[in-house]
């Protein structure tokens, strides 16, 4: 969305009123609103609460971004809190809706900043959101943790940008990888126009290309559109062995459906991790077939564990919170909760909720090596901390070691859909760095 001159000026007087109000809260201490920084160190003001604002879609066709940080959050709240707080302080998590829109975005987040008490970290956003709310976080210095996948910032700099899942830059590696091994040698390409696909294309296309494979047809298609017949039409005329591509929801709905009327069923179709997400294979089962939808739409997405301490004390959390059970086998929901862990753990490192403070402590909870005791929930590794240890978090996600410029980078796996579970199950993990030179 392109917003007119007299809309940013209309948003930036909301942003000037915010840090007004901002500077208002910081000069009234711990009673007030704002971040935690407003309020001292971990003993100002006594035991309060902190807050933790999950600023994702909770409205429109990407509310399930919200609902995943929602839950996700929860948990580790919960796991923290019954492990007595961060230091005390015990951490709730407060929603904030984008509506997954720009513009949208720029006020609700001036709001948190004003509203939500003792502001320690913001969950999300993710999507189209993020470029436009971003300057706001940093400038108010709240850590900010997501699983945004635009490789814009793959070598951003910032200390409070903190990104839990791999970039896209790297999906499309793993996913050329994928399709050229699987011995799809001439593919089409598809993805919809929205900027969270067009990110993957041109890294796609380069990895296949040098790998030995051919995109028979690219395909850049508007998305939510009733009909794509004629897309469709292209995409088989070029006799491609599979596609490889993303769609939302709907799209691919609409478009697997009248690929399968055409051709008399489906081709193999190596999507991106868009299609683990909960909205994806309630949409699209119906569309094409359980059967067609098991055995011919393979997902490349991050791997999750799936097993040991970390992912027991993760699913325990989230049947406390009354998440959904598949919830539970997102690795993005598994990513973001370790995520608020490892943020919390930091500032029981640091010894303060002050963001300024404990920031440059979210890699040494999580890095490993240098004699590091590895630990799997949060009540273990506050008691690491407290005996004088360095620690490495490895949680539900598995190890969450964050690079120079603040990404965890992970392996991908291969995920397909179960008939019996109803539910994405991870399969293969790919080899580290798979197609990246």
């Amino acid at each position: 969305m392109i917003l007119s001159k007299s809309r940013w000026l209309g948003l930036s007087g909301v942003f000037i009123t915010a840090s007004m109000v901002m500077a208002g809260c910081a000069s009234g201490g711990s009673s007030g609103g704002g971040s935690a920084s407003n309020s001292g160190g971990s003993g100002s003001g006594g035991t309060f609460t902190v807050t933790a604002g999950v600023l994702h879609a909770f409205t429109g066709q990407n509310a399930f971004f919200g609902l995943n940080a929602q839950n996700a959050c929860k948990a580790a709240a919960h796991e923290i809190n019954v492990a007595g707080g961060i230091m005390g302080h015990p951490l709730s998590c407060a929603d904030f809706d984008t509506k997954g829109d720009p513009a949208d975005a720029v006020p609700v987040t001036n709001r948190m900043l004003v509203s939500a008490s003792h502001l320690v970290m913001v969950v999300g956003p993710d999507g189209s959101d993020i470029p436009s709310v971003l300057p706001l976080l940093e400038q108010a210095k709240v850590p900010e943790i997501n699983t945004v996948g635009d490789p814009r910032y793959d070598s951003q700099t910032s200390p409070y940008f903190w990104r839990l899942t791999p970039s896209d830059s790297t999906q499309a590696p793993a996913l050329a990888y994928y399709a050229y091994t699987r011995g799809f040698t001439k593919v089409v390409e598809v993805f919809t126009s929205d900027l969270s696909a067009q990110t993957t294309t041109g890294p796609f296309q380069s990895t296949y290309a040098r790998l030995g494979g051919t995109v028979v047809k690219k395909l850049t298609i508007a998305p939510d559109q009733a009909s794509y017949q004629t897309e469709v039409s292209q995409a088989l005329a070029a006799h491609p062995q599979a596609l490889v591509g993303e769609m939302d929801a709907r799209t691919a709905a609409t478009f697997l459906s009248e690929l399968r009327q055409q051709h008399g069923g489906l081709i193999p179709f190596v999507v991106t991790q868009r299609a683990i997400q909960p909205d994806w294979a309630p949409a699209v089962q119906p569309a094409v077939g359980t059967a067609s939808l098991s055995a011919d739409v393979p997902a490349i997405a991050p791997a999750l564990s799936a097993q040991g301490a970390g992912y027991d004390a993760f699913q325990q959390a989230m049947t406390s919170v009354k998440a959904n059970p598949f919830q539970a086998k997102n690795p993005f929901v598994a990513a973001i909760y370790d995520g608020v862990l490892a943020l919390a753990l930091a500032m029981d490192q640091s010894k303060s909720i002050d963001p300024s403070m404990f920031v440059k402590d979210i890699p040494k909870v999580t890095a490993a090596g240098g004699g590091a005791t590895v630990v799997t929930t949060y009540a273990q590794a506050v008691a690491a901390l407290k005996a004088g240890k360095t620690i490495q978090y490895v949680g539900a996600s598995g190890p969450m070691v964050f690079d120079q410029h603040n990404t965890a980078n992970r392996p991908y796996a291969v995920w397909s859909f179960s008939p019996s579970s109803t539910a994405w199950v991870m399969g293969q993990t790919l080899p580290a760095n798979a197609g990246q030179q």
